[in-house]
C-alpha cells in the first residue's frame, strides 16, 4: 500500500525500485499494465479521473501505457487520457499540435471527455512541449486580476491556457484540477536535455504553481504534483536506474512508471481524494 505506518490517514509514496538494475528490457511485458495486481480498498477505487497531456502522458516511449493506465490498474479508478504527442497548451490557431491537437482545443472538442460525466479529478500535464527554446514567447502572463470567467483568457498563450483549463473544468465537471510536471532535469549531466533546457521547464513550472496559488486563493480546488522540484521523489531513483528506466530526460519506459512514477501520483491522489 501507500500509507504512511505512523498516520494511516495520512499518504506516502512507495516506491518499488530494486535495489540492483535489472538487465532486461524497461518495456518488458512484466512491467506492463496487464501484470499489476490490484490493491485491495484503495481510496481510488470507483474515481473517475481525467488525464490532459501530451506524450508523458500518452506513453510514447512505454506502448502508451502511462501512470494513468498503471494506477487505473493498480487502484480501480478509471482513468480516461485525452493525450497525443508534441501538443502545446497554447492554441496557435492553426491545424497542427500546437493548433487543433493543442490541450485547449482536445479539452473542448475531443471525444475523450463526456462533458456530463461525473469527474472526481482532472490532472493536466505541464507540457515540455511550450518550453522547446524557439516557443518561450508564447507563454504569456497571468492574469493578475480576479477574473474567472472563460473567455477572458488568452487561449494563444501557454500561460493563458493554463487557466483557461482552470476555469473551463471547474465549470464543466466542478472537481479539482492538478497540475503536473515531469521528474527533474537540467542543462547538462546524466538528466538534462538541451530543448527544452531545465532551467526553461523549471520556470515555466513556477510560474503554473503561482497560477495554482492565485486560483486557491480565489475558492477554487486546484493544485501542483511537482515531480521536477520533490527532491526526495528526485533522490528515490539513483542516475543508474534513470538511465535504465527512462528513455531520455523527459520521457519514462514502463518500468519507470511502474515503479517510480505510479507511486507517487497514487500517494498524492490518495490524500487529496479519499
Amino acid at each position: 500500500g501507500c500509507a504512511d505506518e505512523d498516520d494511516p490517514y495520512v499518504y506516502t509514496p512507495i516506491y518499488t525500485i530494486p535495489e540492483e538494475i535489472p538487465t532486461d528490457d524497461p518495456n518488458a511485458a512484466g512491467y506492463s499494465v496487464a501484470e499489476v495486481e490490484r490493491r485491495e480498498d484503495s481510496p481510488l477505487a470507483a474515481k473517475t479521473i481525467y488525464w490532459l497531456g501530451s506524450s508523458v502522458t500518452y506513453g510514447s516511449a512505454s506502448g502508451q501505457e502511462s501512470m494513468a493506465d498503471y494506477l487505473s490498474a493498480l487502484t480501480g479508478c478509471k482513468s480516461v487520457k485525452e493525450a497525443v504527442s508534441g501538443t502545446t497548451l497554447y492554441d496557435d490557431g492553426g491545424n497542427g499540435d500546437s493548433g487543433a491537437r493543442s490541450y485547449t482545443r482536445r479539452m473542448v472538442y475531443g471525444k475523450n471527455f463526456d462533458k456530463s460525466a461525473q469527474v472526481d479529478a482532472f490532472v493536466c500535464q505541464i507540457s515540455t512541449n511550450d518550453a522547446r527554446n524557439d516557443r518561450l514567447g508564447k507563454w504569456g502572463a497571468m492574469r493578475e486580476d480576479d477574473e474567472v470567467v472563460l473567455d477572458s483568457f488568452d487561449t494563444k498563450t501557454t500561460l493563458g491556457g493554463v487557466e483557461y483549463i482552470i476555469s473551463y473544468v471547474t465549470t464543466t465537471w466542478n472537481c479539482p484540477v492538478y497540475f503536473y510536471s515531469g521528474s527533474y532535469f537540467g542543462d547538462s549531466g546524466v538528466r538534462s536535455s538541451t530543448n527544452p533546457t531545465g532551467t526553461n521547464y523549471g520556470k515555466l513550472v513556477n510560474e503554473v504553481k503561482k497560477i495554482v496559488d492565485k486560483w486557491n486563493g480565489l475558492g477554487y480546488e486546484v493544485g501542483i504534483i511537482d515531480l521536477f522540484n520533490d527532491a526526495d521523489f528526485n533522490a528515490a531513483a539513483s542516475d543508474d536506474y534513470y538511465k535504465w528506466c527512462t528513455s531520455d530526460a523527459i520521457h519514462p519506459r514502463k518500468a519507470g512508471y511502474l515503479q517510480w512514477w505510479t507511486p507517487y501520483f497514487e500517494a498524492y491522489l490518495c490524500n487529496e481524494l479519499e
